[in-house]
């Protein structure tokens, strides 16, 4: 599944996008790579104030949820789920109706497995520094935003990078930002949109590092050529 991201980007980056301002820029830091099964949170952008940047911790919980967030986290993971399954649960069918956000990233992460082997990928737009991720947000007892990335089926271009799982992120250009955010989110949620083609979605492999817990430097998102592996980006 999908578990970590990227946020190899700065506040001017995001602030270019339509006109948008973080509501505590200090807070914001640039990383390579993040790591959901840790408490981690990413900047978004929800549906009831659309011209802000807020922060939310990445693993949805319950809305109004009182205790910490690892006594949700360790009894089911929400760090995604796919559109079908929020559509369908009655505990996830309200925050798709009313609390929908985008979650803002430099690029996520595929997985190859290959003669026992498995080989990391990149997955980043080759038009924006900076893409929308479609998901859904909570709001805790104590006023703690939190989210989760929601997944559609893989496309060919993720089947191809990612035969470990069926489900991809599911991308958002600028029209369908708004689209997501207003009230047109349902024709993204049941046809499951497509802005893959629209964002000019590149990837390549990079370092086996990236699966190691605490590894992480400078150039962990650059290319890694691995011999007998060559996929077209």
């Amino acid at each position: 599944m999908y578990y970590k991201l990227s946020n190899d980007f700065s506040v001017n980056d995001i602030e270019s996008m339509q006109n948008l301002k973080f509501k505590f820029p200090d807070v914001f830091e640039s990383r390579k790579l993040i790591d959901g099964l840790n408490e981690e949170i990413l900047p978004v952008v929800l549906n009831n104030n659309q011209d802000a940047v807020d922060f939310a911790i990445w693993g949805l919980l319950p809305q109004n949820f009182k205790e910490d967030w690892s006594v949700f986290q360790n009894t089911g993971n929400t760090l995604n789920m796919t559109l079908s399954y929020a559509l369908e649960n009655d505990n996830y069918r309200d925050a798709m109706k009313h609390r929908r956000c985008c979650i803002l990233t430099s690029g996520f992460f595929a997985s190859y497995h290959l003669n026992g082997q498995v080989f990391p990928m990149y997955v980043y737009s080759g038009n924006n520094k900076v893409i929308a991720l479609a998901g859904l947000y909570n709001i805790t007892n104590d006023d703690f935003v939190t989210t989760t990335v929601l997944l559609r089926p893989s496309n060919n271009f993720m089947s191809n990078l990612h035969n470990l799982s069926n489900y991809m992120p599911v991308t958002l250009d600028l029209e369908n930002i708004g689209q997501w955010l207003n009230d047109g989110w349902s024709t993204i949620a049941y046809n499951e949109v497509d802005d893959f083609d629209a964002l000019n979605m590149k990837s390549h492999t990079i370092a086996k590092e990236f699966y190691k817990n605490n590894i992480v430097y400078e150039t962990i998102l650059e290319p890694v050529t691995y011999k007998n592996l060559s996929f077209n980006s």
